[in-house]
């Protein structure tokens, strides 16, 4: 079976934020399931490491002779880039010298939005020249067609989940100790079209719906959830709250929609989003107004047994159609193959 080189931020050095749920980890996981036979490489602690501990330049020139070496020892058949920012494209290129038949893969999970995430654009741009194909979390095809390039794949992926990671099933309790979950690292967030502070929100929440239990982390004064702390909040709500900073780019969505669903909560989002075209109302709770977001919740509040029969049918469906062995096949096919629509239906989707 083929070896695949992953190079991300496995997030060993800096202990911090939400890594036990991580993507990376996640599309390890499937392409091992798959069987191929996958390599991690830390990029950002290596750079840290030779560095003296810190991401400097010395530590980056070391890396990319590091990351050479490694790879002449462990002959990879494919590499697949996460947000290695680190790595330069003159060493992709290095790399495609000494492998000549290898494939190389980008992958990006942040907005691509101009004017707004340009430095996100700029990291993905940066090495468009020396890889295979790149994919990202949004199906916004005017966006997506930014990195086009002829003989390139460019395309989307959904934000996976993982029985093995998401392993809550909160649609299974009438009664949970908390009933709505907010977890934010940054307060302002786009919310119903508008750029509204997440405190905001809360305080009307608060306010029309008085006896809803809010297990809020990163706003309002509450610390951030991180690790196992994070990952075992999920167990204690019923619904969770995504609210992206952006929320009118189609399909794209913070990976908080995975573990909330993964976990068994009631997802409650914005219609903008374009999850509609994939889910029902009977799946997720959609909003498109901020009225309608708090006759929802409280609907699902006073009804818990509804809560539990949409939540239900909701994770059951994004498990089955974006758990980590189809995405960690889809990136396999991508690599070694060729994916289709029939095969992996949001190729349709994008537009």
């Amino acid at each position: 079976m083929k070896r695949i080189l992953h190079v991300a931020n496995f997030n060993l050095f800096r202990l911090k934020k939400c890594y036990l749920n991580s993507i990376t980890l996640k599309i390890n996981n499937g392409l091992i399931r798959h069987g191929y036979h996958v390599i991690t490489y830390p990029d950002r602690d290596l750079c840290r490491m030779f560095g003296f501990g810190h991401m400097n330049w010395f530590g980056r020139r070391k890396l990319q002779n590091h990351l050479i070496e490694f790879a002449r020892a462990m002959k990879p058949d494919a590499v697949i880039l996460g947000h290695a920012d680190t790595v330069e494209q003159d060493t992709l290129f290095k790399l495609r010298e000494i492998f000549p038949d290898i494939k190389i893969l980008q992958y990006n999970v942040d907005r691509i939005v101009p004017g707004i995430t340009d430095n996100n654009i700029a990291a993905i741009n940066s090495k468009l020249d020396a890889v295979d194909a790149t994919i990202i979390t949004t199906a916004e095809r005017k966006l997506l067609d930014m990195f086009k390039r002829d003989g390139k794949f460019v395309g989307f992926f959904p934000n996976p989940v993982d029985d093995s990671i998401e392993r809550e099933n909160a649609y299974l309790h009438e009664k949970l100790p908390y009933d709505l979950m907010l977890c934010v690292d940054r307060s302002v967030r786009q919310f119903c079209g508008k750029y509204v502070p997440c405190e905001e929100i809360i305080a009307d929440i608060r306010k029309q719906i008085p006896d809803l239990k809010l297990l809020l982390a990163g706003i309002d004064k509450h610390h951030l959830l991180e690790g196992a702390a994070y990952q075992d909040a999920h167990g204690t709500c019923a619904m969770g709250f995504n609210l992206s900073r952006i929320n009118d780019v189609y399909l794209y969505t913070s990976d908080r929609l995975a573990h909330s669903v993964g976990n068994g909560q009631l997802a409650v989002l914005d219609d903008r989003t374009g999850y509609k075209d994939i889910f029902s109302d009977d799946e997720m709770c959609f909003f498109h107004t901020p009225e309608e977001m708090l006759e929802k919740i409280a609907f699902y509040h006073k009804n818990p047994r509804e809560r539990m029969r949409v939540a239900k049918n909701g994770a059951e469906k994004y498990r089955r159609l974006f758990n980590e062995k189809v995405v960690g096949a889809y990136i396999a096919d991508i690599l070694f193959g060729e994916p289709t629509a029939e095969k992996y239906f949001w190729l349709g989707l994008d537009k």
